[in-house]
């Protein structure tokens, strides 16, 4: 009889501590290790054994998550680390660590989402390319949820996660995963923007710079280059933010010098940049649009041809002509002012050197001032009461009046009597023409070579 009790109770006792140690987080998780050991050292897995060891895991995660045991869910991520980084892993594995990353966000267990992108970075190694485009959209989702949660430094860690795979890859044997990336560069910009985030956003820009910079062979990416930084442009230029739009610049200019940008790339930029400067001009205060044309002026200079040039200088006029025509010359007068500075530049130039004549310089400077007189004309049509000469007047004055770029007054005032005299040339009774007071037209400061030079 108590031999019976005594196996009845030792039954009991055994099943009772199997229960507990089935329940026990801690037990199973040295259990798992043990398989996980095995598995990795087996010369050919099974996938129902690697499959069984994975899904476990992810079970003692969620019950880590659910009873807020921060320290079970790190040990669990630390051996799905491991298996990972043995290329144990199921092809959904990117939206399984999003869906937990993105859970813990809403619940705000922040050092979860922390464990989640850390399990990323083996993942990836081992991930086919196809794969690695799922991991790097997934990767984005989290940075969009953490940005919107206000979770800046996990947005920030997701980029570094990114900025990993990239500089891992050959660029030229997988540029799907290059054009994810970049995509996913784009987006995350665009809401660190939205969140004023400069740290952020300076980040991915020197990030991308520096990476483009090293793979200069970049055409097949140049398109989603010039949709990623117009993009960002564009939310720069809606929140007039200048500092920014000085980070931007800085990385472009590396990149035009790198010879990252040319060509036909460029040529796209001023479009889609001047359309943006075109929408920022319809705002009167802001100084976006005059900053954006200053600085494709910059890059044109340092590509220097003339088809370039030629684009940009029609965009110019055309963004121009829209700002005086809602603000008139002398509100709109920065948007006007690189184009007239371009040709002031011009002139010095051509006066310079009297002998000697540089072909595409002496053409464009024609094509300049004929392009500011058309902006000055249909100026001076809306004013009733006035000519193009009272026009270019008043905007000499109002030039030499502002001291940020009023630097050299004599060379303002010999550009703008060329462009008076210019208009000149070819109207009867000139004098008949010409501005009703004198401060512009005296002295005249053209010598007879430069009037026979320039035909005026």
């Amino acid at each position: 009889m108590l031999w019976a009790v005594a196996s009845i109770s030792t039954i009991a006792l055994m099943v009772l501590l199997r229960w507990y140690y089935l329940r026990n987080l801690d037990w199973q998780l040295k259990r798992l290790t043990t398989k996980a050991n095995r598995i990795i050292h087996c010369k050919q897995p099974t996938g129902k054994a690697t499959q069984a060891l994975l899904k476990k895991i992810y079970i003692i995660i969620n019950k880590s998550l659910a009873t807020d045991n921060s320290i079970m869910a790190y040990k669990a991520f630390d051996l799905l680390k491991l298996v990972f980084g043995y290329g144990i892993m199921r092809p959904d594995e990117p939206a399984r660590l999003m869906a937990i990353c993105v859970g813990a966000l809403h619940r705000n267990k922040l050092d979860i989402v922390s464990f989640v992108l850390d399990a990323f970075r083996p993942l990836v190694r081992e991930l086919p390319s196809e794969a690695t485009c799922s991991a790097i959209d997934q990767l984005t989702l989290i940075s969009v949820v953490a940005l919107r949660k206000r979770q800046n430094f996990l947005a920030a860690k997701v980029v570094e996660c990114i900025f990993y795979i990239i500089e891992q890859i050959n660029m030229n044997a997988q540029k799907n995963i290059s054009m994810a990336a970049i995509n996913a560069l784009k987006v995350i910009g665009i809401f660190g923007l939205r969140r004023r985030d400069t740290a952020l956003f300076r980040e991915i820009n020197t990030r991308i710079t520096l990476w483009l910079m090293g793979n200069p062979k970049t055409s097949d990416l140049s398109p989603e280059i010039v949709k990623m930084m117009t993009a960002w442009l564009h939310r720069i230029a809606g929140n007039n933010e200048e500092l920014l739009f000085t980070i931007l610049t800085d990385g472009m200019v590396r990149l035009v010098e790198v010879r990252v940008l040319s060509g036909s790339v460029l040529e796209e930029i001023v479009d889609e940049w001047g359309n943006i400067a075109a929408s920022a001009c319809l705002n009167p205060t802001s100084p976006m649009s005059s900053l954006i044309m200053e600085f494709l002026f910059k890059l044109a200079h340092k590509e220097n041809t003339y088809k370039l040039w030629k684009k940009l200088m029609e965009i110019a006029g055309r963004v121009a002509k829209l700002a005086v025509s809602r603000h008139g010359v002398k509100t709109a007068f920065m948007v006007v002012y690189p184009l007239l500075e371009f040709g002031r530049n011009l002139l010095w130039a051509e006066l310079k050197f009297i002998e000697y004549v540089d072909e595409l310089r002496h053409r464009l400077l024609f094509e300049v001032v004929r392009e500011c007189l058309i902006i000055l004309s249909y100026a001076a049509r809306q004013n009733l009461l006035g000519s193009t000469g009272e026009t270019i007047s008043e905007m000499y004055k109002g030039w030499i009046r502002q001291p940020n770029i009023a630097i050299n007054h004599k060379s303002i005032k010999k550009y703008c009597q060329f462009l008076l005299l210019f208009w000149l040339k070819n109207k009867r009774q000139a004098k008949k023409y010409m501005p009703s007071d004198n401060e512009l037209t005296e002295p005249l400061l053209f010598s007879n070579s430069e009037k026979l030079k320039l035909g005026i």
